[in-house]
């Protein structure tokens, strides 16, 4: 008979699924995404007629909070790291995250000074850079290796989502019902992520709340992983004496517990993060994932400038026209599930490859005529499937390959998994590609044209293709 605590949590063994960890994270990506899309719809307008800003600095502003949104990103991200390394506790960085994410709201909702913007992006970036690096974490450990793919998908389809949904309800809202009601909507997303990380039950909480001798347990294992396998996976280290009946204190024990913690000194932070940083596979992914950042970005900073200058259209109508870039990044689980097949050297490289010829197709689009918005609906379209295409098979890759890394190199990395680390290098390569994209964009944008920007913008995509063909291996097992 399975042995199980009496003090279990009401909803046990749902709590603890791994289906409502993975909503919990969906839920969270689709939080910052639903916030970030408020933010890009309206803040073009709201600068001008709340905050006091001239029209012609309100590309200034976009662009400076979306490079401030990406730093503190990553400083959240290094934050994130840390804490999880320590405590290895998953739910308190996400309550922090989401304090953060609930103050910015605020902030947006009642600012009226523009130096208020740069404090929320603060706290928004923040929010951002911890929720990901605990929450793919998180995932990671809840999931057995060879099915992350698909669970990586629906988990990044939550950012995704959100951003799809965000703009057109953000513009809808604010053209009838006003500017607070706006960030009203907004903060009523945070309170539903906050109730279902409260309800989540992570693996390592879960386990203290059944017994540890019944072969039938919880543990990282009940996905259909055997031991070996966990272990070889780099999520569960090999059994010690603490494994075993805590009760136990003989004088052999104690004496093999006093060996063992002498044995099994973990790496310092700064050895696996560098090791990490130099190793070209990584490497590659992280790359990856920086030039996909750099050009959604870059597309939230320009294209609504662009299109208000080039079609006259007000802000329900710019956010219906992201709706072409955000619909295709829905396919993430799809995207997941075939990269398990066909690996995520072939599966990014032909994302990467689609969206260079889309962006810089996207030159095309000059006048204020129905051929030329039809032509911006279909490239962004485009776009919006090679972004997705690239993302979600590099995320995936990730784990694996720090896996991979730490087999072939015990001695430097220790036999605690590393993927809470992985996960925040991915966070600062996010945070990363949201201050570029505004930087570079911008910049070509004011001096070069949109022609200019749309050809500098294909030209980083492709310089994604090289290292991602050259660096990963051509299928999931190839690592």
């Amino acid at each position: 008979m399975e042995d199980i605590s009496p003090s279990q949590p009401w909803l046990f063994n749902l709590r603890s699924s791994k289906q409502l960890v993975g909503l919990a994270i969906f839920s969270t990506t689709f939080t910052d995404g639903f916030l970030y899309g408020i933010i890009v719809s309206v803040l073009p307008f709201s600068l001008t007629f709340r905050f006091g800003v001239p029209e012609a600095d309100v590309p200034f502003w976009i662009s400076i909070s979306l490079a401030v949104f990406g730093l503190t990103m990553i400083l959240g991200a290094l934050i994130a790291g840390w804490i999880i390394g320590k405590c290895e506790r998953r739910k308190m960085p996400f309550l922090g995250g989401l304090s953060c994410a609930f103050g910015a709201t605020l902030l947006f909702m009642l600012g009226v000074k523009p130096w208020v913007i740069i404090v929320a992006r603060i706290l928004q970036g923040l929010s951002a850079g911890v929720s990901y690096t605990a929450g793919l974490t998180l995932l990671v450990d809840s999931i057995e290796s060879h099915g992350l793919g698909p669970w990586i998908g629906f988990g990044l389809s939550g950012m995704s989502f959100g951003v799809l949904v965000s703009p057109t309800l953000g513009g809808i809202v604010y053209e009838h019902a006003g500017f607070y009601s706006v960030f009203i909507m907004g903060l009523c997303v945070v309170l539903v992520n906050l109730v279902l990380i409260l309800l989540m039950i992570d693996r390592k909480t879960a386990a203290n709340y059944v017994g540890q001798n019944d072969p039938t347990n919880y543990s990282p294992l009940r996905n259909g992983k055997s031991t070996k396998s966990a272990i070889a996976n780099g999520k569960r280290r090999l059994p010690t004496v603490e494994d075993g009946d805590p009760t136990t204190t003989t004088p052999l024990l104690s004496q093999c517990r006093e060996t063992c913690s002498v044995v099994e000194k973990d790496p310092s932070w700064w050895t696996i993060v560098g090791g990490f940083l130099g190793n070209q596979r990584i490497s590659a992914a992280l790359y990856g994932c920086l030039i996909n950042t750099v050009l959604v970005s870059a597309m939230d900073a320009v294209l609504p400038i662009f299109i208000k200058q080039t079609f006259h259209w007000f802000s329900g109508a710019t956010g219906a026209m992201f709706l072409n870039l955000t619909i295709p990044s829905l396919i993430g689980p799809a995207v997941g599930m075939i990269s398990e097949k066909y690996g995520a050297r072939l599966i990014s490289g032909v994302g990467f490859t689609l969206a260079a010829v889309a962006v810089a197709g996207l030159a095309l689009v000059q006048h204020d005529d129905t051929s030329s918005k039809v032509m911006a609906c279909v490239l962004l379209s485009f776009v919006g499937i090679g972004l997705s295409t690239s993302l979600t098979p590099l995320v995936a890759e990730i784990p694996r390959i720090v896996n991979a890394v730490q087999e072939e190199r015990p001695d430097t990395y220790g036999n605690k998994s590393a993927v809470t680390e992985a996960h925040m290098l991915l966070a600062v390569a996010f945070g990363a590609g949201t201050v570029l994209g505004p930087l570079l964009s911008g910049l070509a944008f004011e001096n070069l044209g949109w022609t200019g920007c749309t050809a500098m913008l294909g030209l980083l995509s492709v310089s994604a293709i090289v290292p991602v063909v050259i660096h990963l291996a051509p299928n999931p097992k190839g690592l």
